[in-house]
């Protein structure tokens, strides 16, 4: 059974605590706490430690309209299988010439596999593993559309429920070492209670 749905928003600041509280009185299963961004990795990683629960990031690509690099025409998500999705409406709308989109998705694919080893390294484990799971979101603000496809995904490969907790404001690292620090201490944190 699948159960999606959007809980209130959590304040970084003690947000870490009160989530793990609510997700304590839901009586969850296996649950896995997924930070859409390395600015909610500090929340997510909190949690885990309260709840004695996984944490998993994914990392998203994001592919610029040609000579408009503000414009998002489309998302590359670190996954298993790298998941990319393409605004067609937008891709017509920019006039993308033949082989844009091939480029900047390779080019997307590189950079999420390079920033993927550098918060993980060689010490990857098993990740992006789902199935059968209480999946916990963690979201700091990322576009609708990515959100949708990551649900999507998920209820793909088998999640049992899926939430998602908005955060409204952050002091969380966004240093590139203190992100990895803080998975990397994640993890030998699962290794220990498995």
């Amino acid at each position: 059974m699948r159960d999606i749905g959007q809980n209130e928003a959590y304040p970084s600041s003690h947000g870490g605590r009160e989530l793990a509280d609510t997700l304590s009185a839901l009586s969850l299963g296996h649950t896995v706490i997924i930070a859409l961004s390395p600015k909610s990795i500090g929340l997510a990683f909190e949690v885990t430690q309260r709840l004695g629960c996984e944490l998993d990031l994914l990392l998203v690509g994001r592919i610029p309209a040609p000579g408009h690099p503000e414009t998002v025409i489309g998302t590359v998500i670190d996954l298993d299988v790298p998941q990319i999705a393409i605004d067609e409406g937008l891709a017509r709308e920019f006039h993308v010439p033949p082989g844009y989109l091939n480029t900047e998705c390779q080019r997307q694919l590189s950079e999420l596999e390079r920033r993927h080893f550098m918060y993980l390294g060689d010490d990857d484990g098993p990740c992006h593993d789902h199935a059968g799971k209480d999946v916990v979101i963690v979201d700091h603000g990322v576009e609708a559309a990515i959100l949708q496809l990551v649900l999507r995904r998920l209820g793909e490969a088998g999640a049992h429920s899926v939430r998602v907790v908005r955060i409204t404001s952050t002091t969380e690292p966004t240093d590139d070492r203190a992100v990895a620090q803080l998975l990397k201490q994640a993890r030998r944190f699962q290794r220990l209670l498995h």
